[in-house]
C-alpha cells in the first residue's frame, strides 16, 4: 500500500518522448528496447534504419565517445594513429548491438550523425564517403559457410565472393583507398555452429586478416566485431591483431546513464530535486541503523539515478546481468519503464520495496522462477484479499509488502545463500517521516517467522526454495491451546522476570491452583491483567486478603501491567507465547531439526519476552486508604524482583516514625518485639516490610537517639534483640529506672540439677531443647553440673544477655548488682565467656581459652564457604573447646524424612533454624573440626551460618 507524499516524480522529471504515449502517460509499447542490425536491409521500414530516432534515444557513454574518437582518428590523414579495429564484448542485452548500430548511421547518414556528435560536445568527424557492412551473422540475406564471402556479398566485391579468403594486402587493394566500415555481430555462434566445422580455419583466418588490415596505415579499414567471450579459438587470434577492446560487462555506470537517458526527457526542477536527493542523504545521517562511508556521495548518486534510489536500480542492474541468456539492459528497459510508470504519480522516489513484485512477476520468473513461486506463496499468505471479487489483489499490513519486495529481490538467483541485510531493508522504505524501529520491528514480528521461506543467513534475510525453522514453530502453534500460551507467559513472568524467586506468585493464574502463602515472608502477586481503575485494584487486593482469611495481610504486594495494558489478552503476546511453546515441544518431540531451528526458537522467546517486559510494570501496595500504585524501573541487567524491593522498600523514618507511635500507645507496660512485628506483617496501616531486618534498624536507630529503651538498652547499641525483648517509650524509662532502684540485686539461681558426657543442644523454630532435656546434655552451656537462670524470666541463660531483655557483666558482679544463690560468681565467671574476657587472668588462675571471633560472630553463605574462611582464619596448634553453630535453610526430602515428615509433600517446603553446641571432652584440632566435624555435617544445601568458638591459641 503505497503512502502519499507531498512530492510526486512527475513534480521534478518529464519522461522521454520514447515512453510517452499520446496522452502523456508513460508506456512501453513504442519502447525500441531490441535493436538488430539485420532490419537495416529489411525492404519494410523499422526502427533501426531511422538514423535520426536511434540516435535522440543513444547516450554518449565514455566507451561509445572513445570508439568514436578513436575511428575518428584512424581515418583522419593527418593523425599518426592506424589501429582500426575495435571488440566489444558483452553478455546478452549489455549495448553490443546498439553500439554497432550508431556507429553505422554516423557512418551511412553523415550529416545526421555530424549534427549528433555536435550536440553531444563529441569532437570528431568522420568521413562522408564511407562505405558500410553490417552483418548480423545469424540473420544473414542467405545462409553463408564462410566469413570472406558474407563481407564481399554485403562490400560488393566480386573476387571475395569465391575461392580462398583473401590475405591483408588482397584487403587494402580491394577496397581501393575507399573508407570503410564493417560490423560482425553475433561471430561466435555463427562460426561454431556444427555445419561449418569444415570452415573453421578459413574463417577465423579471414577474421585475423580483417582485424590485421585494419591496423594498417595505408588501409582505411575500421572493424568492429561483437564478442560473448564464449570461443576460445577466436580470443586467441585477438593478442595476434592487437584491437581496442571494449569490455561493456564492467561499465555499469554507462548502463545506467544509457537506461536513465531512455526514460527521463528534462529535469523539470532541478532545485527540488537536489532539495529531495539532500532529504534523503540527512534521514540516513540522521539514523543509527543506517550507516554510510559517504553521504555526500549517497546524495550525488540519489541525483544522478533519479527517479530510481541507487540500490533499487544497482539491484536489478545486478539480477539481470547475472542470468547468462537473459536480455541485460534490453529487458530491464522494458521493466524500469513499467516500474517508472506505475510510480511516476505516486512517490518522490522509487525504492526497493517500491517494485511491486507481485505486478511483475513475469519479468523475475526469468531470473529464478522457483524462488518466485515460493515468494507467491507467502505473498498470499500475509496478505488479504480485499473482497470475493477482486480476487488476488491483496492488502498489507503497513511496510509488509514493500519488505518482501525488498527481500525477493536480493534474493533472486541466490536462493537461500544471499539477501537483505538491515540497511538495505531500511533504506528500501524509509523517507522522511517513517521510523526505522517501526520498520524493523515489523519485519522482525510480523513478516521473520510468518513468511515460510525467508531465512535469516549471516546477518541477512533471504528467500528460499526449502521451508524454513519459522514455519514448522507456526504451523505446530496453530494446535497450542489460548490456556497454554497464557500458562507459558506466567512461567516466564515467573522464571524470567522474576527470576525464579519462591515468593512471586500469579494472581489467578491458568491451569494451576493459586497458593500464596500466608505467613511472614514477602509475597509478590503478579497480575497480568490491567484493570481500569484504582479501585478495581483495592477489589482484588480485598479479594486475596480478608476474603481468603489470611492472617499477614500487609506482606503482599500487586504488581500489574502499565497503562492498563492487560498481557494475557494481548493477542500478538499470545500468538508469540504459542509459538516458544511449539518451539518447545517440537524440540522435545523431534530428533533431528532444521538448521537454524535454535535461533528462530531463541528469537521468539527474546520477542516474548521483550514484549511482556515492555508491559510492566507498576507495583500497588497496602495503606489504610488503599493500594498505593508506583512505577517500577528496570534498567541495565536489573531484574523485577529486585526493581520492586527498590521500589517498595520502606524509607526508614517512616518505619521509625511508625515503630516510635507504636511503643508511644503500649505507655509505660511496652511492648513485646514479637507483638509489634505481627502487628507489622498483619496490619495494612504500617508500612509493609521487604525484610525483618527493616524493623530491627529502626528500634536500634531509635534506641541510639534515646526515643525507645529497648530491654536493658537505651542511648546506645543494642546487643540482640529477642522475641520478648520490652519495647518502653522514652516517657516511661523514667518509671521502670525508680522501680528497679527498689530491688537493685538481681539474683541468679544454680540449677544443679547433675548432667555430664558431651553432646550438643540445639534451637529450632519449633522450639528449645536445653541441655537438661536431653540425655546427654551440653558439657559446655554452663559450670559442669550447673545451670544458671535468669533472674527476670526463669529461662536458662545461654550467655550474658536473655531474650527478655536481661543483662549483665563482669562489673555488675564485681559490685554486687548481680548475685548468685546455689552457687558462686566464679563459677559464673568461668562460665560465659563475654565475663572471661572482662575479667583479669589472675582473676581465672587457669583459663587461657579466649573467644573467636573476639567480637560479634562469623559469617558463611555456605558450607564450603564457612570451611574456607575458618581453614584460613584458624591457627594450625589451635584447639577448640566449644563451638556454637547456627544455621538456617530449607530442607530437602532426605532432611524432611530424617525428622518423621512427608518427603513427597514437604520437600522443599520446610525451613529449619538451628543452633548446635559443640563441646568435646577433648579439645579439637583444627583439622579435626573441619574434616570430621564441619565437612561432614548434614545441613539444606541452601544454609547460611553463623559461629563462634572457644579456643586455646597456645600462644
Amino acid at each position: 500500500m503505497r503512502q502519499m507524499t507531498d512530492g510526486v516524480i512527475s513534480d521534478y522529471v518529464t519522461p522521454s518522448e520514447e515512453i510517452q504515449g499520446e496522452d502523456g502517460e508513460i508506456t512501453a509499447d513504442n519502447l525500441l528496447d531490441e535493436v538488430s542490425l539485420y532490419n537495416l536491409y529489411d525492404s519494410r521500414e523499422s526502427p533501426e534504419q531511422d538514423a535520426e530516432r536511434i540516435l535522440n534515444i543513444t547516450y554518449p557513454t565514455e566507451t561509445l565517445t572513445s570508439i568514436i574518437e578513436r575511428t575518428a582518428d584512424k581515418f583522419d590523414a593527418d593523425s599518426s594513429v592506424s589501429e582500426g579495429a575495435h571488440i566489444i564484448g558483452g553478455e546478452f542485452g549489455s549495448g553490443k548491438s546498439h553500439i554497432e548500430l550508431v556507429l553505422y548511421h554516423l557512418f551511412a547518414s553523415p550529416e545526421i550523425g555530424q549534427e549528433w556528435l555536435t550536440e553531444n560536445g563529441i569532437e570528431a568527424t568522420l568521413p562522408s564517403n564511407a562505405q558500410t557492412a553490417a552483418l548480423q551473422m545469424l540473420n544473414l540475406d542467405r545462409d553463408y559457410d564462410r566469413l570472406h564471402v558474407a563481407v564481399g556479398e554485403y562490400l560488393d566485391i566480386d573476387e571475395w565472393k569465391e575461392g580462398d579468403p583473401p590475405g591483408v594486402h588482397q584487403i587494402r587493394d580491394a577496397l581501393d583507398d575507399q573508407p570503410t566500415a564493417v560490423f560482425i555481430d553475433e561471430f561466435e555462434r555463427w562460426f561454431g555452429m556444427s555445419g561449418r566445422s569444415d570452415y573453421q580455419d578459413d574463417n577465423l583466418g579471414f577474421l585475423q586478416n580483417l582485424l590485421e588490415a585494419a591496423g594498417r596505415d595505408d588501409t582505411p579499414l575500421a572493424v568492429y566485431v561483437s564478442l560473448l567471450f564464449e570461443e576460445a579459438d577466436v580470443e586467441a587470434i585477438l593478442p595476434r591483431t592487437n584491437p581496442f577492446r571494449h569490455d561493456l560487462s564492467r561499465r555499469r555506470d554507462e548502463k545506467i546513464r544509457f537506461l536513465l537517458h531512455r526514460l527521463v526527457g528534462d529535469v523539470s526542477d532541478p532545485d527540488g530535486l537536489a532539495s529531495l536527493a539532500q532529504e534523503y542523504a540527512d534521514v540516513y545521517r540522521n539514523n543509527g541503523q543506517i550507516q554510510l562511508t559517504d553521504y555526500q556521495e549517497m546524495e550525488d548518486r540519489l541525483e544522478r539515478y533519479y527517479p530510481f534510489h541507487p540500490l533499487a536500480l544497482d539491484t536489478l542492474m545486478d539480477k539481470f546481468s547475472e542470468q547468462r541468456g537473459h536480455q541485460d539492459a534490453r529487458g530491464l528497459l522494458h521493466l524500469l519503464t513499467e516500474i517508472f510508470a506505475d510510480n511516476y504519480h505516486e512517490v518522490d522516489l522509487i525504492l526497493t520495496g517500491d517494485i511491486d513484485v507481485f505486478e511483475y512477476t513475469g519479468w523475475f520468473r526469468f531470473i529464478d522462477g522457483e524462488l518466485v513461486s515460493k515468494y507467491l506463496n507467502d505473498y498470499h499468505r500475509l496478505g488479504e484479499a480485499t473482497s470475493d471479487e477482486q480476487e488476488g489483489e491483496k492488502i498489507f499490513e503497513p511496510h509488509i509488502e514493500e519488505l518482501l519486495n525488498i527481500v525477493l529481490l536480493h534474493s533472486l538467483a541466490r536462493g537461500g545463500e544471499e539477501g537483505a541485510n538491515k540497511r538495505q531493508m531500511l533504506m528500501g522504505t524509509m523517507r522522511k517521516g517513517k521510523n526505522a524501529h517501526e520498520i524493523i520491528q515489523t519485519f522482525t514480528e510480523d513478516l521473520f517467522g510468518h513468511a515460510w521461506h525467508v531465512f535469516r543467513i549471516n546477518g541477512e534475510y533471504a528467500f528460499d526454495t526449502e521451508e524454513n525453522p519459522a514455519a514448522r514453530i507456526e504451523k505446530k502453534a496453530e494446535d497450542i491451546h489460548k490456556n497454554t500460551a497464557i500458562h507459558r507467559v506466567e512461567r516466564l513472568i515467573k522464571e524470567d522476570l522474576f527470576e525464579g524467586h519462591n515468593n512471586v506468585h500469579i494472581l489467578n493464574p491458568v491451569n494451576t491452583e493459586q497458593d500464596i502463602p500466608d505467613n511472614k515472608t514477602l509475597q509478590i502477586i503478579v497480575s497480568l491483567s490491567a484493570k481500569q481503575n484504582q479501585q478495581a485494584y483495592n477489589q482484588q487486593f480485598e479479594e486475596l486478603t480478608t476474603g481468603q482469611e489470611r492472617e499477614f495481610n500487609n506482606t503482599l504486594v500487586l504488581v500489574t501491567p502499565q497503562q492498563r495494558s492487560s498481557v494475557d489478552s494481548n493477542t500478538g503476546i499470545r500468538e508469540l507465547a504459542r509459538k516458544v511453546v511449539a518451539g518447545e515441544q517440537l524440540d522435545h518431540e523431534e530428533e533431528v531439526l532444521p538448521d537454524g531451528f535454535d535461533d528462530i526458537h531463541d528469537q521468539n522467546y527474546q520477542n516474548l519476552r521483550d514484549r511482556v517486559r515492555d508491559k510492566y510494570g507498576t507495583v500497588h501496595t497496602s495503606t489504610e486508604r488503599g493500594l498505593v500504585p508506583q512505577d517500577i524501573s528496570v534498567s541495565g541487567n536489573m531484574d523485577f524482583y529486585t526493581a520492586t524491593l527498590e521500589e517498595i522498600r520502606p524509607d526508614s523514618s517512616q518505619v521509625r516514625s511508625e515503630v516510635k507511635d507504636a511503643v508511644e500507645e503500649a505507655e509505660g507496660g511496652g511492648i513485646q518485639y514479637q507483638h509489634l512485628l505481627n502487628d507489622f506483617y498483619r496490619n495494612t496501616k504500617y508500612t509493609t516490610l521487604t525484610d525483618e531486618q527493616e524493623l530491627k534498624d529502626a528500634i536500634q536507630s531509635l534506641c541510639r537517639d534515646e526515643v525507645i529503651k529497648v530491654g536493658t538498652y537505651f542511648g546506645e547499641r543494642v546487643g540482640s534483640i529477642g522475641n520478648d525483648t520490652v519495647l518502653v517509650h522514652e516517657d516511661y524509662v523514667q518509671t521502670v529506672e525508680e522501680e528497679d532502684d527498689d530491688d537493685a540485686t538481681a539474683t541468679i539461681t544454680v540449677d544443679s540439677t547433675s548432667v555430664g558426657g558431651t553432646g550438643t543442644s540445639s534451637t529450632s523454630s519449633g522450639g528449645t531443647t536445653s541441655s537438661s532435656e536431653t540425655d546427654e546434655g551440653s558439657g559446655g552451656t554452663s559450670g559442669a553440673g550447673q545451670i544458671f537462670t535468669c533472674p527476670q524470666c526463669g529461662d536458662e541463660l545461654q550467655g550474658t544477655s536473655c531474650d527478655c531483655g536481661f543483662e549483665f557483666d563482669a562489673s555488675d558482679i564485681k559490685e554486687g548488682k548481680v548475685t548468685v544463690e546455689g552457687g558462686d560468681a566464679t563459677e559464673l565467671v568461668q562460665t560465659f565467656e563475654e565475663l572471661k574476657d572482662e575479667v583479669e587472668e589472675e582473676d581465672l588462675e587457669g583459663t587461657t581459652t579466649t573467644r573467636f571471633p573476639v567480637m560479634g560472630a562469623l559469617d558463611a553463605d555456605d558450607k564450603p564457604s564457612l570451611i574456607d574462611t575458618l581453614e584460613r582464619e584458624l591457627g594450625i596448634e589451635w584447639t577448640i573447646h566449644t563451638v556454637s553453630l547456627s544455621y538456617t535453610g530449607t530442607l530437602a526430602a532426605d532432611g524432611v524424612a530424617s525428622r518423621g515428615l512427608d518427603a513427597d509433600s514437604l520437600a522443599d517446603q520446610v525451613e529449619v533454624d538451628e543452633t548446635l553446641i559443640i563441646s568435646p571432652e577433648e579439645p579439637l584440632s583444627r583439622d579435626a573440626l573441619l574434616n570430621d566435624v564441619l565437612l561432614r555435617l548434614d545441613v539444606p544445601d541452601d544454609a547460611s551460618f553463623e559461629v563462634w568458638m572457644e579456643v586455646e591459641k597456645g600462644e
